[in-house]
């Protein structure tokens, strides 16, 4: 039994560690400037006007088959539509593409600009892509002026940061 409970608490720990460091690549990329977004594909909710670089972005990481992304969409839709004449835009971004979400696009309403980065440059340069490892869902967001400040989960990311983000005021999780 102790055994048991002795390999139950290593594993534990083993998952709780690995996963940390999983997202150590993107605490290192706060403060950093996003060269360029790599969109392959406006999907849904195209604008008329797609530079982006002197808007703040929030990104959304996302795939058709990722519950999680999917319960996320209503918040992420509530915060797109409270700030939607604001210079922010909400940009859901997937790896996969358009025909592979096609079936998901009829039947989940997103009010944000979805958008496909087939090459993975976008998640890769994010550290969202790290070592071949996606975890999803996950938030990041970058200035005006390109900069890095926050990465997160959508569900954290609440009205009172994105207040902040918009003063450029420090952030934290």
């Amino acid at each position: 039994m102790r055994q048991t409970l002795l390999l139950i608490a290593l594993l534990f720990h083993t998952l709780l560690f690995a996963q940390s460091d999983l997202f150590k690549p993107q605490s290192e990329m706060i403060g950093t400037t996003l060269k360029e977004l790599t969109i392959t594909d406006y999907l849904q909710n195209k604008p008329e006007d797609t530079n982006f670089n002197n808007k703040f972005k929030v990104l959304e990481f996302w795939a058709t088959w990722c519950r999680p992304c999917l319960k996320a969409i209503p918040h992420l839709n509530k915060l797109q539509n409270k700030y939607k004449n604001r210079n922010i835009v909400f940009l859901s971004f997937t790896y996969q593409k358009p025909e592979e979400t096609l079936k998901t696009l009829q039947k989940v309403k997103f009010e944000t600009i979805v958008v496909s980065d087939q090459t993975r440059k976008t998640q890769r340069s994010l550290k969202v892509e790290n070592n071949g490892t996606l975890p999803i869902p996950r938030t990041v967001l970058i200035d005006d002026e390109n900069k890095i400040v926050w990465y997160g989960s959508p569900e954290k990311l609440t009205e009172k940061i994105i207040e902040k983000f918009l003063r450029k005021e420090k952030l934290t999780e």
